[in-house]
């Protein structure tokens, strides 16, 4: 229907997927992004079986580190201090890349609408 309406008005393939396509797939690619970012940031399973945080200390990670801390070093406190750390990393990008991109003031054009 948008896309018959746009053909109507004239408008090219550029202009519908820049006007039409893309703001309508805006919602899902936010949330993808935040939860790519909150996902790497969490990420050491990979660093675990693979390399373990070796050789030496080259591919050890936060995530990684408050693992080691925590559960191989019986450090609950640092651990714990680590892992609160990627909580508010993870809160603060979060915000911003729902700040940045408008996504707090997008509304439907179809609310209330039955």
């Amino acid at each position: 229907m948008l896309y018959q309406a746009a053909e109507i008005d004239g408008a090219g393939r550029y202009r519908q997927f820049f006007h039409i396509t893309l703001p309508q797939l805006r919602n899902a690619m936010i949330t993808s992004m935040i939860l790519m970012i909150v996902g790497g940031l969490t990420t050491f399973e990979t660093v675990l079986i693979l390399t373990q945080g070796g050789p030496g200390t080259d591919t050890t990670i936060s995530a990684y580190y408050m693992y080691d801390k925590a559960f191989k070093s019986f450090d609950y406190g640092t651990g714990s201090a680590i892992a609160l750390a990627l909580v508010v990393a993870s809160t603060i990008i979060s915000l911003i890349v729902v700040r940045v991109s408008g996504y707090d003031k997008m509304r439907s054009s179809m609310e209330g609408v039955s």
